[in-house]
């Protein structure tokens, strides 16, 4: 009787053997193998001749043994997102809402790789790697996309899911027609003026100049596997004088290279809760200067700080601010460290966030924030919701940043569910609408203060907050305005009676003129003065004092009846 023969795939995780497959032939078992090692499936993978003997005991040789080379790519599948921007056509998935939204969904694949988005989009071999790759994680990502867009645009998500194929294949073929263009391989991004030069003579300029451009990096950073250099080189490129578009092109690539956490784990270096952490994000975000840095923090993250500073890198610190809500929205406590300053830490960072147009990211921001917020209480569901609204309004003790948060809120799903919070605390905020000195710090100037007050009105008119509560809020700051203008004798200041009357209306037409006031009472006390001066007797001859020549005066009236009209007044 001939001995029996089996073949034993085995695979090894985390130093771990454990038998992935039985087979009954070696050429299938082997096949098995090589498909493993080449898609980096485990730490290594080897194949067991197993043989049964008479007696019923085994004997096993090792046939095949293999180390695979990188990581593994069972880690590598879509990651679950909730929100898709949608895009109009295949050069919208260039913009940076697309590619962040390539990271969400591919971010496994991306790390496992060691390639950004822009790198798949101008290398066809990268996207080429992508489309073929095993697991088949591009056709779930566009299927996945599809079926978050197609509600919005009115669509079947199959109809949409061809739509992003067919783009996807132009974005193919236009990577693709860039490799034949061989002089661009002689140059590099050691010396960015060349290869925009080269670029430019083989285009012509304009924007396939820059598509050119950008292929060009993607080819030369497709072969670094290390994150952090691939950001050295990118920053290095960067010389003074360079032109905004080829700033852009730079900034682009820096802001996918920082879309990956590895980096951002790297650059920001050792922190001891998300507290430090996400501060020294909001730090560099801004290009700040931190008063305490990590020693391990790499010198990169200093170039890159110097950068943003002198905006040269926007999209890069959009990014970080991408990173910030999404290291917020987690469960992960603020100061694990001192759980007793979970909350005093949750305060400094909503007052770090928070600047004169609210929090820094908006309606998104706030949300964020809220959801932190709700994790202090037990409750959950729409009832931990509308517990963290008022407590989110408690916390904000400036009235106009209460305003803003509201405004803010009430544009997502959770504004939406908490409605009653948030009228019900705009209503609690009429007392603080009686006088601008609760509204405003008194140190400012009263320029600024008028300004303060009229940029809220203004963003409260671009709320979606209902009609009458819109309404009665700015009707209220209107009223605040009208007080204050009145008291401080602001438009007495204006119409100095020690100055011409040519003068004297110039500066009050101006200040109707201005947008410092919207319509209302305040603005209407102004135009009121304005009106008096012109139902003076002889006032055009008063007027027009002082010139030499018939055509002096005619268009120094001319001038007048055009300011006449930016300050409101008609006929």
């Amino acid at each position: 009787m001939a001995p029996k023969f089996t073949y034993e795939v085995k695979v090894s995780r985390e130093k771990r053997w454990i038998v992935d497959r039985i087979f009954m032939t070696e050429s299938e078992a082997l096949q098995h193998a090589e498909k493993l090692v080449k898609t980096n499936a485990a730490d290594a993978v080897r194949v067991e001749k197993e043989r049964e003997r008479h007696d019923g005991t085994y004997s096993s040789t090792v046939i095949f043994d293999r180390t695979c080379d990188g990581k593994r790519n069972i880690q590598v599948a879509i990651v679950a997102i909730e929100s898709a921007p949608p895009c109009a056509g295949p050069d919208e998935l260039y913009g940076l809402d697309a590619r962040l939204t390539m990271w969400r969904i591919l971010r496994k694949y991306f790390d496992n790789v060691t390639l950004s988005p822009s790198e798949i989009l101008y290398n066809y071999n990268a996207l080429a790697k992508l489309m073929d790759n095993d697991p088949p994680v591009y056709p779930a990502a566009v299927d996945k996309i599809a079926s978050l867009q197609a509600p919005a645009l009115n669509v079947d998500s199959r109809v949409r899911r061809d739509e992003l194929y067919k783009w996807m294949d132009e974005i193919a073929r236009r990577a693709r027609s860039a490799e034949k263009e061989k002089r661009l391989f002689k140059e590099s991004l050691k010396d960015y003026g060349a290869l925009a030069e080269m670029a430019t003579l083989i285009s012509g300029g304009g924007e396939e100049r820059d598509h050119l451009i950008r292929c060009a990096i993607a080819r030369e950073l497709y072969t670094n596997r290390n994150w952090l250099s691939k950001l050295e080189i990118l920053l290095s490129a960067v010389a003074p004088g360079m032109s905004h578009e080829d700033l852009a092109i730079i900034d682009g690539f820096v802001a996918d290279i920082l879309g990956s956490a590895q980096v951002i784990q790297e650059i920001i270096g050792s922190r001891s809760t998300l507290f430090n952490a996400l501060m020294g994000l909001i730090d560099l975000m801004e290009g700040r200067e931190e008063d305490y840095p990590p020693k391990d923090m790499p010198e990169v993250a200093q170039v890159l700080r110097r950068m943003i500073a002198d905006g040269s890198l926007p999209s890069g610190s959009n990014v970080l601010l991408d990173r910030i809500k999404a290291q917020i929205s987690s469960k992960q406590p603020l100061n694990r460290v001192n759980p007793d300053k979970e909350q005093e830490s949750f305060v400094t960072l909503m007052s770090r966030l928070s600047g004169v147009k609210g929090f820094r990211g908006g309606p998104e921001m706030a949300e964020v924030l809220t959801g932190r917020c709700s994790l202090q209480f037990k409750e959950g569901g729409v009832t931990g919701r509308k517990l963290a609204v008022g407590a989110m309004i408690n916390m904000i003790r400036d009235p106009l940043q209460k305003i803003r948060y509201m405004i803010s809120i009430s544009e997502t799903e959770t504004g939406v569910v908490c409605a009653d919070v948030v009228h019900k605390a705009i209503h609690q905020l009429k007392d603080a609408m009686t006088d601008i000195n609760k509204l405003v710090p008194g140190n400012l100037s009263a320029t600024r203060r008028l300004m303060a007050v009229t940029e809220i009105q203004k963003a409260l008119m671009e709320s979606v907050l209902t009609d009458s509560v819109r309404d009665q809020l700015v009707g209220m700051l209107d009223e605040v305005l009208v007080t204050f203008i009145e008291r401080e004798g602001f438009i007495d200041r204006l119409d100095d009676p020690e100055l011409g009357l040519r003068e004297r209306s110039v500066r009050l037409i101006k200040f109707c003129s201005s947008g410092l006031l919207l319509e209302g009472r305040a603005l209407e006390l102004a135009r009121q003065r304005i009106a008096a001066h012109l139902r003076q007797p002889n006032f055009v001859q008063h007027y027009v004092e002082g010139c030499q020549t018939q055509a002096e005066a005619d268009e120094i009236l001319r001038d007048l009846h055009k300011q006449l009209a930016m300050a409101g007044f008609r006929g």
